[in-house]
């Protein structure tokens, strides 16, 4: 059986398998990491053509081959006060017409779960960076962060703050992104490659565990 774990784009692709991988997890729970691109070649790589996979995958469900399903995409940074909501509707939008509907829990911090009673295993969500905060992937390894890197991370957060936003296409959506591969390029080994980071954050933290719970949850 198949178990899908769908996210926005290869970037999120490779860091979740090489979380898998850091985690033994790869081999435990088996998971088919994939983008919208792996199932539909012209689709984007976007948190709406995520969504937009989901009925397609319910079918799965329906016909057998796919045992699994969750989706990991970011809550974005935006305006709007309610960005959470907005994201969980949409997912809503598209899973309750299927008869999958969200499980009511009293703490958000270890995901999203839509349920079906037809099925025996439910849809699992997840919002970066911690399905409670605006932000992304590179914004959960900001919260990670070992203690022992954030003195060096603080230089880096100033040494980008000192720039100005005017060097920012677009400084709201840019600037966690901007801190994060600074810091990877600053290392003894200097990397652009963001699944290095997991060598550099704590394992204990938190939004870490959450997450990691959160995958174990979705697809043993």
């Amino acid at each position: 059986m198949i178990k899908h774990l769908i996210v926005e784009a290869e970037s999120d692709k490779s860091f979740i398998q090489a979380f898998l991988r850091h985690e033994k997890l790869n081999l435990q729970l088996n998971i088919d990491v994939a983008t919208p691109q792996d199932f539909e070649p012209t689709a984007y790589t976007t948190k709406q053509a995520v969504f937009q996979q989901l009925p397609s995958l319910v079918k799965l469900l329906e016909t057998g081959p796919v045992s699994h399903i969750g989706i990991l995409v970011d809550m974005d940074f935006t305006n709007k006060t309610d960005i959470k909501i907005q994201n969980l509707r949409q997912i809503s939008e598209r899973l309750n017409p299927l008869g999958f509907h969200q499980r009511q829990q009293e703490n958000d911090d270890l995901g999203f779960f839509f349920e079906n009673l037809d099925y025996d295993n439910p849809i699992g969500v997840w919002l970066m960076p911690n399905n409670q905060d605006e932000g992304y992937l590179e914004t959960w390894v900001k919260m990670a962060m070992s203690s022992d890197q954030q003195s060096h991370f603080t230089q880096i957060e100033n040494f980008i703050q000192s720039l100005g936003t005017s060097h920012f296409k677009n400084p709201v959506t840019a600037m966690d992104k901007a801190r994060i591969f600074t810091w990877l390029s600053t290392q003894t080994k200097p990397t652009q490659d963001l699944s290095k980071s997991l060598e550099l954050i704590a394992a204990k933290n938190p939004v870490y565990q959450n997450f990691k719970h959160w995958l174990v949850t979705t697809f043993q």
